[in-house]
């Protein structure tokens, strides 16, 4: 009886002495690598196509569309003709919620729009949620961020 006695004794005193600490769960980096089988953000129309290249470009295209329709134009003027790209950095947070993050954009471009960032921050924070980026190696959402070309073209 008095060695189960001292066992417990020994038991808690070893015992209170962990403090509860509370951990977080460590990935290897290997699993934070981009693989083929992972999953990109998408919207749920493009879900639905069979291979990977049509469901980007499908879910590239309705992302442009949304951020089209999402622009007010009549009360952009500019002073002559524009035919030029705009590269915007997007990040689609783990719940599926667009943020802008950047703009690769001409001087010209600049110079007629000075205006365009905020043009372009009010019409993505407009955008619906999406379906976010998934690890499937690992079963988790996780956030992701791209380019998106748009094309600016004035008549």
């Amino acid at each position: 009886m008095k060695l189960v006695n001292i066992f417990l004794l020994f038991f808690f005193v070893l015992g209170c002495n962990n403090h509860i600490v509370k951990r977080e769960i460590e990935i290897p980096s290997s699993s934070i690598e981009w693989g083929v089988k992972d999953e990109p953000p998408s919207i749920s129309q493009c879900d639905e196509l069979s291979t990977d290249v049509q469901r980007k470009t499908c879910f590239q295209e309705k992302l442009v569309e949304l951020i089209y329709n999402n622009i007010d134009f009549s009360k952009i003027i500019v002073e002559k003709q524009l035919h030029d790209t705009l590269l915007v950095s997007l990040l689609v947070d783990k719940n599926g919620k667009i943020f802008y993050s950047g703009l690769e954009i001409s001087l010209e471009i600049k110079n007629q729009l000075p205006k365009i960032d905020s043009i372009l921050i009010k019409a993505i924070n407009n955008l619906p949620k999406i379906l976010p980026a998934t690890k499937t190696n690992i079963g988790v959402q996780v956030s992701a961020s791209f380019d998106l070309p748009l094309i600016l073209k004035t008549n």
